[in-house]
């Protein structure tokens, strides 16, 4: 099995964060699989984020876990020209903050699409997307890696804060829709004209990943934000919460039950055990 991990965005808090990504995610991987982890990051920056209350500096020693992984950092702003943010503007400001929330999208969506670009030439079986900025409570199971690699099209994602879409924090994709997960931005202005309203990062994962026919599981893996700070963000992880569209609230049992499935499936005689 290939296997590769591809952290996007700002790593805020790595000496809080990284650890748990080791002993919750990276120590779940199987020993006999090659693994391989890539980055595209934001260089260091200051951040001033009124929605989130932060305003700081995130400073070069968050960078070191990174340092031997293949990858590459980014100056933040350049992505919003080249996705054409005055155009996606015109569609409507969902979080109704002057696009403060939208640019921040935006700029994660870019750098998914690079990670993902880096990820191609590995021609992976499974990939694991992984924010680096939460605190990862949870192990990976690992029936969640036999199945990816048996079933090319499975995609498993948190049950919780789905936001009338699908949550956005972390996932793991089989080889036929890894790309649809990691190269999203491509349908932003799509989704807009199509769904005829604002840019919207829940909704958008799930419009990308229907449009790819992607077989959506449950994961029961719980993440918490943490900020500049060190806060760690109070989070609700119940999938009644924030279901939202009936259609979510037919979906959600239905991944749900794929997932118990490939869980009898593969534990009890599956690949990797």
């Amino acid at each position: 099995m290939r296997i590769a991990v591809a952290f996007f965005g700002i790593p805020r808090n790595s000496s809080i964060c990284f650890p748990s990504i080791e002993q919750n995610i990276y120590q779940r991987l199987p020993g006999n699989a090659q693994v391989r982890s890539y980055y595209h990051l934001y260089e260091p920056q200051s951040v001033n984020n009124p929605r989130s209350g932060e305003n700081g500096f995130i400073g070069e020693s968050n960078y070191l876990p990174f340092a031997r992984m293949e990858g590459r950092l980014e100056a933040a702003g350049a992505c919003l020209k080249c996705w054409d943010f005055d155009e996606i503007k015109k569609h409507g400001d969902v979080w109704r903050d002057d696009f403060k929330s939208v640019s921040n999208l935006i700029h994660q969506l870019n750098s998914l699409h690079a990670v993902t670009a880096l990820v191609d030439g590995f021609e992976p079986d499974v990939v694991l997307f992984v924010r680096p900025d939460p605190l990862y409570h949870d192990t990976l199971p690992r029936f969640v890696l036999n199945a990816c690699a048996a079933d090319s099209r499975a995609v498993f994602i948190p049950h919780w804060q789905w936001w009338n879409g699908l949550n956005d924090r972390f996932a793991v994709c089989g080889r036929d829709v890894y790309g649809a997960y990691g190269r999203r931005a491509e349908l932003m202005i799509p989704f807009c004209l199509q769904e005829q309203r604002g840019l919207h990062a829940e909704r958008l994962l799930r419009f990308s990943l229907a449009e790819s026919g992607a077989l959506v599981r449950t994961l029961d893996v719980r993440a918490s934000r943490v900020r500049l700070n060190g806060e760690l963000v109070e989070e609700s992880f119940s999938s009644k919460h924030s279901m939202g569209r009936r259609e979510n609230r037919f979906m959600l049992p239905m991944a749900r039950l794929r997932s118990q499935f490939d869980k009898l499936r593969y534990r009890q005689g599956g690949m990797l055990g």
